[in-house]
């Protein structure tokens, strides 16, 4: 087998078989570098669409957040409102059991208390 080597053929035989190897080990090469490089790069793109993710996440939150404060100030007005109106039509039929003196029938607390009861949202 040696003596095949030392032979015009053989050298050429082996030059090839030499230069195919060469070639194998630097295309292997190659693509080793270029697994390694694109896990970084991708690691670098996940931790980057992670960050923007978390921050659209974060934004989103501070906007609901507003929202519902700006709703409950809304609601706050809306209450104090209603109890205001409440406040005046008790009033009214404070005076109108007030200014009831006499003749035909009476109004009284029971009612008034009545009325309240059918006048409440359910």
């Amino acid at each position: 087998m040696l003596a095949f080597l030392a032979t015009p053929i053989g050298r050429w035989i082996g030059s090839i078989v030499g230069g195919l190897l060469l070639l194998a080990a630097l295309i292997g090469g190659f693509r080793w570098w270029l697994h390694e490089h694109d896990k970084a790069v991708l690691s670098g793109y996940v931790l980057q669409s992670e960050k923007d993710a978390s921050d659209a996440r974060v934004k989103k939150l501070e906007r609901d957040i507003i929202m519902g404060q700006q709703i409950r100030e809304q609601a706050d007005k809306e209450s104090e409102q209603l109890d205001i109106e409440a406040q005046k039509r008790r009033d009214a039929d404070e005076q109108a059991i007030a200014g009831n003196k006499g003749g035909g029938s009476r109004v009284t607390r029971d009612d008034l208390d009545r009325v309240e009861r059918v006048r409440k949202p359910r």
